[in-house]
């Protein structure tokens, strides 16, 4: 495989570029029934992501056909192919999910696609021992309060600093409890855009760049946060009680709902206080009030 056949591969067929990504990903219709990515890591920004692309191929052959029995929530993939210097996805094209009128039916289909993932076994090439949590150094932390205190600071006299000061000075000891959650096949980018509508009315989930051994609630939690920043409110309450009957219903396990919640507050503080103050300058106060209360803890670690 290289760039000359997928040249070849393209003008043979009718095709249509969908989307060139920014990192160097180069996505393609073909015939309008099929997707093609192709990744050369030489054409990436930064070349260091090419192993996430490579981790998808790897998960494709691990849990796709290759596999012998594709996994329920999975596009079906017709080819993968990859070297140490470029990958190809070829895989079936689905429709998208529409975000129109969305009720708690199609809520639980989500929920049960992704507790059939976190009920996998976490195959050996993502397997690792256990690192240290991710603490943040002190030079880290100044920033993100001065980040956050700028970001605030064109604000004047709207929000109170108690809830960014607690946060500084609790952050070390979140990130400690947060490491602890249990380790599931986690797929690290769970959201909307990333769900495809299959053939059975069933959920498909697509783009497998970020697939890692992590915890349920980070998948749940960013799912649940990318909603909420397109304006759609859904209550972690009711995503967490769907996901956990589901994931009963396939592998027998009782998640606490309550640990579960704690869990997504805390996945919600550590990303909040290091990098929302990056994208919040020039948003309106409606805006930086709905992400900085996300800050606010109401339980101790």
């Amino acid at each position: 495989m290289n760039k000359t056949i997928v040249k070849e591969y393209l003008a043979s067929h009718r095709n249509r570029q969908i989307r060139n990504g920014k990192s160097g990903a180069e996505v393609w219709e073909i015939e309008g029934g099929y997707i093609l990515k192709y990744v050369d890591r030489k054409m990436l920004s930064q070349p260091e992501i090419f192993e996430y692309y490579r981790n998808e191929a790897r998960f494709y052959r691990t849990f796709g056909q290759a596999a012998g029995q594709r996994l329920a929530c999975l596009p079906e993939v017709l080819d993968v192919q990859g070297s140490e210097e470029e990958i190809l996805i070829l895989m079936k094209k689905y429709r998208e999910l529409s975000r129109e009128g969305i009720q708690e039916e199609l809520l639980r289909k989500i929920m049960g696609a992704l507790a059939l993932i976190h009920s996998q076994d976490i195959p050996d090439f993502l397997r690792m021992e256990r690192n240290q949590p991710g603490y943040l150094d002190g030079e880290r932390i100044r920033c993100c309060l001065d980040g956050w205190r700028s970001v605030l600071a064109e604000h004047p006299g709207v929000f109170d600093e108690e809830i960014l000061l607690d946060t500084t000075a609790k952050i070390n000891d979140i990130i400690k409890w947060h490491h602890g959650e249990k380790q599931v096949l986690s797929h690290g980018d769970f959201h909307w855009d990333n769900l495809l509508a299959g053939e059975q009315g069933n959920i498909l989930v697509c783009d497998w760049q970020g697939v890692n051994a992590g915890g349920a609630s980070g998948d749940i939690s960013f799912f649940a946060s990318r909603l909420g920043a397109d304006g759609i409110a859904i209550e972690a309450e009711q995503l967490v009680e769907l996901y956990a009957q589901e994931r009963f219903l396939i592998t027998g396990d009782n998640i606490s709902r309550k640990d579960m919640i704690r869990h997504m507050n805390a996945a919600n503080v550590i990303t909040t206080f290091r990098f929302w103050h990056e994208y919040l300058h020039g948003s309106t106060r409606e805006r930086v009030r709905g992400i900085y209360g996300k800050m606010r803890m109401e339980w101790e670690v």
